[in-house]
C-alpha cells in the first residue's frame, strides 16, 4: 500500500509527519504560529492554530487542484436580426448554466478566495461530444431544451457555445487560514475541529469538516471537497437545549460524535450524501456517572473516548457504515480499557494510536482488528525526531528511551519490518537542503496571494551557517472571503519567496547527525490520514539501541569458520557418488466436478482429479499428467500432458470456484477447454497453486518474464505474461534465423488445399522448404503465398505435369499478372520433391531438389504475406518455416500467471512495467513471480508485497409508473426484472449478489448510488421514456420508467510482486523507450481526467521520482505514448488530441492539437504504432490513422477495420509491427500483414480464447525495423 503519514504535535505547539516508510519524525517548518490540534483525512490536514483559528494544508498531491468553470451563451434567432442576444422573457439567461437554470454571467464568476488563481483568460471551446466545432463555437437547436447540432439547420431558432475558464488552487503545501465566523475573530474562536467522511458511500470526493466553538456551538462546513479544499461557508448546526460542546470527532462513514462540558456525549443521526449536516443529536451517558467524558476518536466500527481521569474507554456496537441506524451509531456500551491516556486517536481503519498522561509519549494499540476491534496492549512509539533550532528542546544531544510504559504492562514485542520503495512526490524542482518529501514551488505557479504562509527553510542541526529568516506579520484573516493566506511574498526582497515546505514521505535513508529521540513531549496524535497495515507494521517500534557487537566479535567467526571447514571435510570425496533416491515420484488428489473439453454444454459431473509429477530432485519436474477418472478410479474419463498446457486460469464464479486447462488443442480447435469446479475455495488456491507451478517448472518459466513479453490481465483480475524466451532458445540455428516445422504429414485432396498460417509473415531473409511425394496420376500442385486471403498472392509457384512446364505468376485485384514459363520442369510424378524458397529484397529464390531453379521478383511486397496454402493431391512430408524472429503460432503461446490483481497492465521495450488496479491505484512491477496464486509453493519472496483493491458492486432497482398509484414495482410482463443489471438482461438483487471469493470481503453496506452516469434526482432516480432508452435526471411528462442504482463495495486482499506508486490514482498509462537515452516517458491520466508525465523512469528506477501535471483543457480517458515522439489521447467526450512539440529536451511537449475523429464515432482508446495510430470507439469499432509519419504526426485520414465475425473488439495494444486486440468473446487475436506499407495490415491470426481483458505488446520485438519514409 502506498505510504500515508502520522501526524502529531508536541507541547512547543509544532507540527511533526511520521511516514510509514520511515522511521524519523519531520517537522513543519515553523512559521510562528504554533498549533493546538489536528485532524487529518489523506491529503488534507486541518488544524486549530495558536489563535483558535482554523487553518487547512493541502500536500501531497501530484494533480493541481484545478476547477473548469462553464459559461454557455445564448442566442436566439429572430427574422430581421438573425441571431441576437436579446432573448424572450421565458428563455434561459443569456450566461447559463448547461440545464439554462443558473445565472452564470462572466463577469460575476470570481475565484473562491484568494488561494485560487485563473489560468488565461475566458476562452471558447470548440468540441461538442467528441467533433470539431467551427472556430467561433456555436452549436444549434430546435429550442433550448432541445438536442444541439453542429451545424445549422433551417429549423435551428437557437444557438448557444460553451465558454470556459480554469482556477487553479495555489496554496499547496502551505497553511490557508479559514476565515472566522464573525469580523473579529476574538468575538467567537474555535477550540476544536474534525475532518472526515471521505468514504461515505458515494462520497469520494466530498469531505465532512466539522468544528467547534469557545461558545459550545457545533459548526458544519460547507462545500469542503477534494477539488475545494476550504469550503464555502460555516453553517450553525442545532443543538439539543442547554448543551454546550467542546470536543467533536468525525469519523471516515461520516458518523459524528461530540462530547459536552457535562460529561455527556452526542451522536449525530441521518448523516447521508442527502442530508451531510445529518438530522438530529442522539444523547449517549458517560461511562462512568462520577466521571465525566473529556476527548472522543471516531473510526469505522469504533469508538475510543478518555475521561478526565485519563481512563480510556471503548464503545462496543459501533457501526460507522451504517451510521443512517439510530442504534448502530450509538453502539451498545462502554468497555474499559488498561492503561491511562490523555488523548487518543483513531485511524479509518480502526487502528488506534494515543498520548501517555505521564510521560507524553505517543503509544500505538497492538492487536486491533476487525475481530477483535479493542486490541491486546499498548505499545510505545520507538521514531527518531527532528528538533529545529526554534525549538526549546533542541539543546538536548543525547537518546533517551521511553521507560514510562510498566503502568501500561507492555511486554516487548516482535516487529515486522518491510523494506518499502519510494512513493509518487510532486513535481517542482529541488531544494539545496531538503528531504525528498519536502519540494519547493516556483515562484510562477505560487502567485503572490494575500496570505501566504510559507518558509521552506529546513531546519537541520548540522547548517551551522545562519540563514536571513523573513520577518513574520501579524495574520489577519478577517480580510479573507472564505479564505486568507498571510502577507505576500515578494520576491525582490524575500530570499526565500520562491521556496515551499512541503509534506510528502520520504525516501528513506541512514539516520544522519541531527536526528534524535529526544525528551519530545507530545500534547497530540492524529491518524485520520493513516493507512496502516497490520501485516506489515513499519519500522516505527524498533528501539534504537546501539550494537553490543556480539555479531562481529571474533570468536563468533572463528565458530562460524570452523563450522564451515567441518562440513567441507565430511562431504569431501563423495562428488562421484550417484544420488541414492534417483527420482521423485508425487501424487495429488481430489473429487471435484469437471466439464470436459469439447462440451458445447457446461455439463458438471463428479469426477476424481489426479496430478501425478516426476522429476530427478524436488526443484526440477520432467513429467506431469493431469488424469480425470471416475469415481471408482476405473475409468480414465481425460488424461493431459502438462507439457501440452498453455495456460492455466481461473474462471471462477460467485459460488463456483472453477478452473480452466488450455491446452494445444482447445485453443487450435476454438473449443472449450477442461474445467475443474471444486467444493471451495480452498481446494480452488491448493490446485491453481499445484498446476501453476508444475507447469512453470516443466516450461521453464519459474522467475520473472523477460523484457520483451507480452502482458495481459484477465476479467477476474489475474496477470498473465508470455515469454517466447525458452522458444527463442529452441528454434534458434547457427544462421541467426529461427527455424520450425509446420505439422503437415498428410495427403491433400483435390477439393481441399493445406493452409498454415506464417507467423511472422514472410518478409526478407524468410526460408520455407517443403518436402513430400507426388502420385503417379498427379496432373498440377501449386503453392501459394497469399496476402491475407486467396484474392492476393504474392507467388504463385505451379508445377504442370501434362505442359511439362512450372508456372509462376501473382494475382491480385481479381486479376493474374504475366506468368513466367521458363526452366525445365525437374519434378516428376511418382517421386520425392523438396522446394525451397528464399526471400530476397528484390524477389524469390526459388530451389527444387537443392538446385536454383528460378528467381521471381516481387510485384506484390513481401511483407503482406500472411499464408501458405498449397493446393493439390500432393503428399506432405515435412514443411520447414525459417524467419529472422522467433516463431510464435498462436495456438502455442504459453501464457504464465504472475501474480498479483490489476485491470491494466502497460510495458516497454526495456522492461519497466507498471500496471492500474481496480480502485485505480498505479503498480510498478518488481521483477518477482508469485504471491497469493502460490500460497505455500512460493521459493522466493523477492519483490512479493502485500495489495488490495477494491471493486463497486452495482444492481439496479426498476420501476413503472400507472396512473393509480405512480411508480411501483410492478410492471409489464414485458418489462424487465425489477431488480437487474444495468443491461436488464439478468436478475439481480441485493439479497443474492455475492462475493467471488474468500479473499474479497464487504466494507459497506448497500447505498443509493448518486454518481450514477446521466445524473439521479434527490433519491437517486433516473427517469426514461421506456426501459431501452437513455435516461435523464429530472422527470419529464412523458417519462413512464426509472430506475436507481445500488452500489455496495468489496474489498480484495492479496499479494503480489507489484509496488504502489504514490498517492495519485490513475485510469490509464502509457510506456514508451527513450529513444538513445536510459530513459522511459511515461504518460498517464489521473483520476480526474488530467495528463500526468513521470520523471525518472528508467531501467535502473522503474517506479521514477515523481509526477508533473501536463495541463489540458479536456478532461482525458485514454493516452499512449510511441514511436517518433507521438502521444496521443482520447478526451472523455470521445475526441482525439496528440502532443505537438515533444522533443528530447522537451519531452513534455508544448499544445494539445484536435484531431477529426471517424465521423458518426467515439472513441474510447487510442494507441499509437510505428507506421500509424489505433483507436477503438465506444460501439466496439476499430479504426486506422493512416499516413502518420514524423514529418506529418497526425496523419491524413482514417481506415475503419473490419470486426472479426460478429464479435466487437474490446481491447487494441499496438507498438512496431504489431496489433494485437481482445474481441467480444474474451479470444485474443494478432493482426497479421502490418507493414510500412501496408500499415492496417491484411487479417488475423486467432489465438488462446479465455476471459482476456486487457493486454499489451509495447514490448514485444517487431519483425522490421524503421525506414525512410
Amino acid at each position: 500500500m502506498p505510504s500515508s503519514m502520522l501526524f502529531a504535535v508536541n507541547n512547543e505547539g509544532r507540527v511533526f509527519g511520521l511516514s510509514t516508510n520511515g522511521t524519523k519524525w519531520r517537522e513543519f517548518p515553523y512559521l510562528g504560529l504554533d498549533f493546538k490540534y489536528l485532524s487529518a483525512v489523506p491529503n488534507f490536514l486541518w488544524a486549530v492554530g495558536g489563535d483558535r483559528q482554523i487553518y487547512v494544508h493541502v500536500h501531497g498531491l501530484d494533480i493541481p487542484i484545478r476547477v473548469k468553470e462553464e459559461a454557455y451563451e445564448n442566442q436566439r434567432w429572430y427574422p430581421l436580426d438573425g441571431f441576437s442576444k436579446r432573448l424572450l422573457p421565458t428563455d434561459r439567461y443569456q450566461f447559463s448554466s448547461e440545464d439554462g437554470l443558473i445565472d452564470r454571467t462572466r463577469e460575476n464568476i470570481r475565484v473562491p478566495s484568494m488561494a485560487w488563481q485563473w489560468e488565461g483568460d475566458w476562452h471558447i471551446e470548440t468540441v461538442m461530444n467528441g467533433e470539431p466545432l467551427d472556430h467561433d463555437g456555436w452549436t444549434y437547436a430546435v429550442d433550448f431544451p432541445a438536442t444541439y447540432y453542429s451545424t445549422k439547420q433551417w429549423t435551428s431558432c437557437v444557438r448557444r457555445r460553451k465558454w470556459v475558464r480554469s482556477r487553479k488552487y495555489c496554496a499547496m503545501n502551505s497553511w490557508c487560514a479559514i476565515a472566522p465566523l464573525h469580523k473579529d475573530p476574538t468575538q467567537e474562536p474555535f477550540i476544536d475541529v474534525s475532518v472526515g467522511g471521505q468514504s461515505m458511500n458515494d462520497n469520494q470526493r466530498g469531505l465532512q469538516v466539522w468544528a467547534v466553538t469557545a461558545h459550545g456551538r457545533v459548526m458544519w462546513r460547507n462545500g469542503v471537497s477534494s477539488i475545494s479544499p476550504e469550503g464555502s461557508r460555516w453553517n450553525a448546526v442545532p443543538m439539543p437545549a442547554s448543551c454546550e460542546v467542546k470536543n467533536i470527532s468525525c469519523g471516515a462513514t461520516g458518523l459524528v460524535w461530540a462530547v459536552l462540558w457535562s460529561g455527556k456525549a452526542l451522536v449525530r443521526t441521518g448523516v447521508s450524501v442527502n442530508t451531510p449536516m445529518g438530522e438530529g443529536w442522539l444523547e449517549v451517558e458517560s461511562p462512568d456517572e462520577e466521571v465525566k467524558l473529556s476527548q472522543i476518536s471516531v473510526g469505522v466500527s469504533s469508538v475510543w473516548a478518555v475521561t478526565a481521569d485519563r481512563r480510556v474507554w471503548f464503545r462496543k456496537g459501533v457501526k460507522g457504515e451504517a451510521a443512517a441506524s439510530d442504534e448502530l451509531a450509538k453502539g451498545s456500551g462502554w468497555v474499559e480499557m488498561v492503561g491511562d491516556m490523555s488523548l487518543v486517536s483513531v485511524a479509518p481503519n480502526d487502528q488506534v494510536f494515543a498520548v501517555g498522561v505521564d510521560d507524553r509519549s505517543l503509544y500505538f494499540r497492538v492487536g486491533v482488528t476487525a475481530a477483535e476491534l479493542t486490541g491486546k496492549r499498548w505499545k510505545s512509539l520507538q521514531a527518531a525526531v527532528q528538533l529545529s533550532r526554534t525549538s526549546s528542546t533542541s539543546s538536548y544531544v543525547h537518546v533517551r528511551q521511553h521507560h514510562s510504559t510498566a503502568s501500561l504492562n507492555n511486554s516487548s514485542g516482535s516487529v515486522e519490518s518491510i523494506d518499502w520503495l519510494e512513493t509518487s512526490r510532486s513535481a517542482p524542482t529541488s531544494l539545496k537542503i531538503q528531504p525528498v518529501w519536502q519540494k519547493p514551488v516556483q515562484p510562477s505557479s505560487l502567485p503572490a496571494s494575500e496570505g501566504s504562509v510559507e518558509e521552506p527553510f529546513l531546519f537541520d542541526s548540522e547548517n551551522k551557517e545562519e540563514k536571513p529568516q523573513r520577518k513574520l506579520t501579524a495574520w489577519s484573516p478577517i480580510r479573507s472571503v472564505g479564505s486568507l493566506l498571510g502577507l505576500e511574498a515578494k520576491i525582490d526582497t524575500d530570499p526565500h519567496a520562491d521556496w515551499d515546505g512541503v509534506v510528502y514521505p520520504e525516501r528513506e535513508t541512514i539516520c544522519e547527525p541531527g536526528w534524535f529521540q529526544a525528551d519530545t513531549l507530545w500534547s497530540c496524535v492524529e491518524a485520520g490520514a493513516l493507512s496502516l497495515n497490520t501485516q506489515h507494521l513499519p519500522n516505527w517500534f524498533v528501539e534504537n539501541t546501539s550494537s553490543d557487537g556480539l555479531e562481529t566479535a571474533p570468536w563468533r567467526s572463528k565458530i562460524l569458520s570452523d563450522l564451515k571447514r567441518i562440513n567441507s571435510k565430511a562431504s569431501k570425496g563423495f562428488e562421484n557418488y550417484e544420488i541414492a533416491i534417483e527420482m521423485t515420484s508425487c501424487v495429488k488428489t481430489v473429487e471435484c466436478r469437471c466439464c470436459l473439453a469439447g462440451q458445447k454444454l457446461p455439463v458438471f459431473e463428479d469426477y476424481i482429479l489426479q496430478l501425478e509429477w516426476v522429476g530427478s530432485n524436488s526443484v526440477t519436474v520432467d513429467t506431469a499428467t493431469l488424469s480425470v477418472l471416475s469415481l471408482d478410479k476405473a475409468l480414465t474419463m481425460c488424461q493431459l500432458s502438462m507439457s501440452e498446457v498453455v495456460c492455466i486460469s481461473s474462471c471462477s464464479e460467485p459460488g463456483s470456484p472453477r478452473i480452466a486447462v488450455h491446452t494445444v488443442d482447445t485453443t487450435t480447435k476454438c473449443v472449450v477447454p477442461l474445467r475443474l469446479q471444486f467444493s471451495g475455495d480452498v481446494d480452488h488456491d491448493d490446485w491453481i497453486a499445484y498446476l501453476s507451478s508444475i507447469h512453470a517448472k516443466m516450461s521453464s518459466l519459474e522467475g520473472a518474464p523477460s523484457s520483451c513479453s507480452i502482458w495481459a490481465t484477465t476479467q477476474l483480475g489475474d496477470v498473465y505474461a508470455f515469454d517466447h524466451t525458452t522458444v527463442k532458445k529452441q528454434q534458434a540455428t547457427s544462421d541467426c534465423l529461427y527455424k520450425t516445422d509446420l505439422s503437415c504429414k498428410q495427403v491433400l485432396s483435390s477439393g481441399t488445399p493445406w493452409e498454415h498460417l506464417l507467423s511472422n509473415g514472410f518478409p526478407p531473409d524468410s526460408v520455407l522448404s517443403i518436402s513430400g511425394f507426388i502420385p503417379d496420376n498427379m496432373a498440377r500442385f501449386s503453392v501459394n503465398f497469399d496476402c491475407g486471403s486467396e484474392s492476393v498472392t504474392a507467388l504463385h509457384f505451379n508445377p504442370r505435369f501434362t505442359e511439362e512446364c512450372i508456372v509462376r505468376n501473382s494475382h491480385e485485384n481479381d486479376n493474374w499478372g504475366n506468368e513466367e514459363r521458363e526452366g525445365m520442369l525437374t519434378l516428376t510424378p511418382g517421386g520425392d520433391f523438396d522446394i525451397s524458397f528464399h526471400c530476397q529484397e528484390d524477389g524469390f529464390k526459388i530451389l527444387v531438389n537443392g538446385i536454383v531453379f528460378t528467381y521471381f521478383e516481387h510485384r506484390i511486397p513481401p511483407q503482406k504475406i500472411t499464408t501458405l496454402r498449397i493446393v493439390g493431391q500432393v503428399e506432405l512430408h515435412k514443411v520447414v518455416y525459417e524467419s529472422k524472429e522467433v516463431i510464435v503460432p498462436m495456438n502455442e503461446m504459453i501464457w504464465k500467471q504472475i501474480g498479483g490483481h490489476l485491470v491494466v497492465v502497460e510495458t516497454c521495450s526495456t522492461g519497466v512495467t507498471w500496471g492500474i488496479s481496480a480502485d485505480n491505484t498505479p503498480y510498478v512491477y518488481t521483477e518477482g513471480w508469485g504471491g497469493a496464486f502460490l500460497g505455500g509453493l512460493q521459493q522466493s519472496g523477492f519483490g512479493i508485497h502485500p495489495m488490495t483493491d477494491t471493486y463497486c458492486c452495482y444492481v439496479y432497482e426498476n420501476q413503472r409508473w400507472n396512473p393509480l398509484s405512480g411508480f411501483t414495482s410492478r410492471g409489464l410482463p414485458t418489462d424487465r426484472p425489477m431488480w437487474s443489471d444495468s443491461t436488464g438482461h439478468h436478475k439481480r438483487s441485493k439479497e443474492t449478489t455475492r462475493l467471488l471469493s474468500m479473499h474479497w470481503q464487504w466494507i459497506t453496506e448497500w447505498s443509493v448510488d448518486f454518481k450514477t452516469p446521466g445524473g439521479v434526482d434527490a433519491e437517486g432516480w433516473q427517469y426514461a421514456v421506456d426501459f431501452s432508452t437513455s435516461y435523464h435526471a429530472r422527470k419529464h411528462l412523458t417519462d413512464y420508467v426509472r430506475r436507481r442504482r445500488w452500489v455496495r463495495k468489496c474489498k480484495l486482499t492479496t499479494s503480489g510482486p507489484w509496488a504502489e506508486v504514490g498517492n495519485s490514482k490513475v485510469i490509464d498509462i502509457s510506456l514508451q523507450e527513450s529513444a538513445g537515452f536510459d530513459a522511459v516517458y511515461i504518460w498517464a491520466v489521473g483520476y480526474n481526467g488530467d495528463a500526468l508525465f513521470r520523471k525518472g523512469v528508467s531501467s535502473n528506477n522503474p517506479m521514477g521520482d515523481n509526477w508533473e501535471h501536463v495541463p489540458c483543457d479536456q478532461v482525458l480517458l485514454s493516452i499512449s505514448c510511441g514511436f517518433f515522439n507521438q502521444v496521443w489521447a482520447v478526451t472523455r467526450n470521445g475526441s482525439l488530441y496528440w502532443r505537438f512539440g515533444i522533443t528530447a529536451s522537451n519531452p513534455k511537449g508544448d499544445v494539445w492539437e484536435i484531431v477529426e475523429p471517424p465521423k458518426g464515432s467515439q472513441m474510447k482508446k487510442v494507441s499509437v504504432a510505428r507506421w500509424a495510430v489505433w483507436a477503438l470507439d465506444n460501439d466496439g469499432h476499430l479504426f486506422v490513422r493512416r499516413e502518420v509519419t514524423p514529418v506529418f504526426p497526425e496523419g491524413t485520414h482514417w481506415q475503419s477495420v473490419p470486426n472479426i465475425g460478429c464479435d466487437s473488439y474490446v481491447d487494441i495494444s499496438a507498438s512496431g509491427d504489431e496489433v494485437w486486440v481482445i474481441i467480444s468473446e474474451g479470444m485474443v487475436c494478432r493482426r497479421t500483414g502490418v507493414s510500412c506499407e501496408n500499415p492496417a495490415g491484411s487479417g488475423w491470426d486467432k489465438g488462446l480464447k479465455a476471459n482476456w481483458q486487457y493486454m499489451s505488446v509495447r514490448s514485444y520485438t517487431s519483425k522490421t525495423l524503421p525506414r525512410n519514409r
